[in-house]
């Protein structure tokens, strides 16, 4: 067992290496604050305007400038994930957030990039629903459900409507 001193004196230093860890440039300490905005923000956004204009301001916003798609990926899965392990935070670590950090956040590189709302049917008479939603880089699935829950699941909505 640790003593609490041990803790208390050390503390700073596990810290730093933990920050060092996940901010690897100077650029990202900005980001990461963008990223905690927009998950701090989103659910008022959603209230006070529809889904489609949400995602088209959304894709109207320039992506972080990153030297390939899969440098953007890891740059934004590694700054959000401080960001959910914050108690305020943590219930909204849902698969609709994360697609919308994707949608705005990710560099796709000259790929079209589209996000995809939809429905797990209930197996069971009064059972609920189950959503998901992921995002799509040409043919790449950004954290998409399982696939055999993905096989079952039905569109409710995809914007664009058409890849461009």
């Amino acid at each position: 067992m640790v003593s609490k001193s041990f803790e208390s004196k050390y503390a700073p230093q596990m810290m730093w290496k933990r920050a060092a860890r996940i901010i690897r440039e100077p650029a990202d300490i900005l980001l990461s604050l963008q990223l905690g905005y927009f998950i701090w923000r989103v659910p008022a956004w959603l209230d006070r305007m529809p889904l489609p204009q949400l995602l088209q301001a959304l894709q109207s916003a320039p992506p972080p400038p990153s030297s390939s798609f899969d440098a953007s990926l890891e740059r934004i899965q590694r700054l959000i994930r401080p960001w959910f392990k914050l108690p305020m935070f943590r219930n909204r670590n849902t698969c609709y957030l994360r697609s919308l950090l994707f949608y705005r956040f990710l560099d796709p590189h000259d790929k079209s990039k589209r996000i995809h709302f939809v429905v797990e049917p209930s197996r069971a008479p009064g059972a609920r629903l189950h959503g998901h939603a992921w995002v799509t880089i040409g043919d790449q699935l950004i954290e998409p459900p399982l696939p055999d829950i993905l096989a079952r699941t039905q569109s409710i909505y995809t914007y664009p409507p058409h890849a461009t």
